[in-house]
């Protein structure tokens, strides 16, 4: 890897980390020559990160604006949700046929972490481990293509999908729904597993278009 090369992917690392982190918000504009302050570099690397993003679906570019950090429509959220519905839906039939010792103990170990970022209040650490709770269950398919997938879909609804988090017990009613997707997988029962799965994913859609209202009718 040359120098350039180097730099564009650390910057990138760095900018992509920052957007999932939060420390830019949905629609917020992203100004090059700030960011090349920032991260002590030139406006072209920066560009071509944000290039990337965008098509990684974490930012957009508006005409005679700019870079902005994507804010998903109802409709671009629903139709990544209807493709998560399948996916993971598939995901869990899967797991619920064979699954390792070594996944499983990690789904527990996220729960129990879930439980103590519910304790804490912390929405941001709670987010993180929602999307590897999501993330493990996927891997336990052993799918590449099924993984790379699903993974591009939760990185371009991320920033959308957190902010329902902060619903008053909305972090709670995650928890359980994970508990329930978690026992129907140790038990093989695939039915149960899918319609679980089904439903925990039609519920952050329904929260997201709430909470999209919310923000509209404010703006």
């Amino acid at each position: 890897m040359n120098e350039h090369s180097s730099i564009i992917q650390n910057l990138h690392s760095k900018i992509k980390q920052g957007i999932i982190n939060q420390d830019f918000k949905p629609g917020e504009r992203l100004p090059e020559r700030e960011l090349a302050q920032k991260y002590n570099v030139s406006r072209t690397p920066i560009r071509q990160v944000l290039q990337t993003l965008s098509s990684e679906g974490l930012v957009e570019f508006i005409p005679y604006k700019g870079a902005f950090i994507k804010d998903l429509t109802i409709k671009e959220f629903k139709d990544i949700t209807q493709l998560r519905m399948v996916l993971e839906t598939f995901a869990v039939e899967v797991c619920c046929d064979h699954i390792s010792e070594n996944i499983l103990k990690q789904l527990e170990e996220i729960i129990n972490k879930q439980k103590e970022a519910i304790r804490n209040n912390d929405v941001k650490e709670y987010s993180h481990l929602d999307q590897e709770f999501h993330h493990v269950i996927v891997k336990g398919t052993e799918n590449n293509e099924l993984i790379n997938l699903v993974e591009l879909l939760n990185q371009k609804s991320y920033l959308s999908r957190i902010r329902t988090l902060f619903l008053h017990g909305q972090m709670e009613r995650s928890l359980i729904d994970h508990k329930k997707i978690l026992e129907c997988i140790k038990l093989g029962d695939k039915e149960g597993a899918r319609q679980k799965a089904a439903a925990h994913v039609d519920d952050a859609l329904q929260k997201y278009i709430s909470v999209h209202n919310i923000i509209t009718s404010l703006k």
